[in-house]
């Protein structure tokens, strides 16, 4: 190796180390041994100046009353804070315009989120937990309306997509000793397709909003049935007979009860 290559590798090792030792110097420096380590600090606030004596942290309290502990970047903007309020401990972190980007929060009883948020700090995806009842998980759109859930609820997992006004398109159900089901809804909010299986039964039917459609499922005696319906009554049947089926709300109810 040439003798000019070995001369700027120490250079540049001497030049690490003697940046790296200061960095680690003023960020993670520790309390000399013979400094004396007070037992307690009373205060209302600390604070945290940059070389330019502007404020880049604090410990303080919140218009509230409530105990928080912030940080800014180097335009004085709120980039992340802690906090605990009444209902819980928060933790925000945000853009460059102050508003929140994450947010998590325990809550009392249990109770906790973590939201991913869009513009005006709009939940966009959301996990939710409650012991009580559900586990979830929420996608919303721009308006913050829902448009995808996934939960369980009281031990039954659930999957919706739903429409523009907040109800069902899509559902994929299932209850414990009940059966399984896909549903689908039309735009008045009517479940007219259904494909499942419903005390260990399959069953399948699509209807118009009129009862007019396919009808398929297993009778109490184990035969199949298989007809069509027109306005709900029977137009042919495969068996010579069409069982009556509740609609999809009413299987919906036998699935999750």
């Amino acid at each position: 190796m040439k003798a000019h290559h070995i001369v700027a590798i120490i250079a540049i090792s001497f030049i690490a180390g003697m940046f790296g030792g200061t960095f680690s110097e003023r960020v993670f420096a520790n309390p000399k041994a013979e400094a004396k380590i007070q037992e307690q600090v009373i205060a209302r606030g600390f604070f945290l100046v940059d070389e330019n004596d502007r404020p880049r942290a604090g410990m303080s309290f919140d218009p509230a009353g409530q105990p928080v502990i912030y940080v800014k970047d180097n335009v004085g903007k709120v980039r992340g804070y802690l906090g605990c309020e009444q209902r819980g401990p928060m933790l925000a972190l945000n853009d460059e315009n102050e508003k929140k980007s994450v947010l998590l929060s325990a809550l009392n009883g249990g109770k906790s989120m973590i939201g991913l948020m869009g513009k005006e700090e709009q939940a966009r995806i959301t996990m939710t937990y409650d012991p009580e009842q559900s586990t979830a998980l929420i996608l919303s759109d721009d308006e913050n309306i829902a448009k995808a859930l996934v939960s369980v609820t009281n031990g039954k997992p659930s999957v919706f997509l739903t429409q523009g006004d907040k109800k069902p398109a899509v559902a994929m159900l299932w209850g414990s000793n009940r059966g399984a089901l896909l549903g689908f809804w039309n735009s008045h909010n009517e479940g007219k397709v259904a494909l499942g299986l419903k005390d260990d039964k399959p069953i399948l039917f699509a209807y118009r909003p009129d009862d007019t459609g396919l009808l398929f499922n297993i009778q109490r005696d184990g035969r199949p049935a298989l007809g069509l319906l027109t306005e709900g009554r029977p137009e042919w049947s495969a068996t010579g007979t069409v069982p009556q089926m509740p609609t999809l709300d009413g299987i919906l109810d036998q699935v999750l009860r």
